[in-house]
């Protein structure tokens, strides 16, 4: 089983990213970093990484309870993790 100190380091470099987005079946994710790169021309994962470090600098403990909770029961738990991320970054305006 994978810890979250292990997924929150694959999610901290871009090689990792990028493979995360091409295995994701995260639709609701992929829509949002569509949206953003739409609006902003950035690219997708400078854009998750973007939402990586603002989650992980600024969530609060019940943003990281509901993350460890999509993560536990995930068949790709990096995938739920990062869409996670996203979803509240965009909430919060962050990335």
């Amino acid at each position: 089983m994978t810890t979250l100190g292990e997924i929150l380091t694959q999610l901290s470099d871009r090689s990792e990213i990028y493979q995360i987005l091409a295995e994701s079946d995260d639709m609701r994710a992929i829509s949002k970093l569509r949206q953003i790169v739409d609006e902003t021309g950035d690219d997708p994962c400078d854009i998750a990484l973007r939402a990586v470090q603002s989650f992980s600098g600024k969530a609060d403990d019940e943003a990281w309870t509901k993350l460890i909770g999509c993560v536990q029961n995930a068949p790709s738990p990096a995938s739920a993790c990062l869409g996670e991320m996203i979803a509240w970054s965009m909430g919060k305006r962050s990335i």
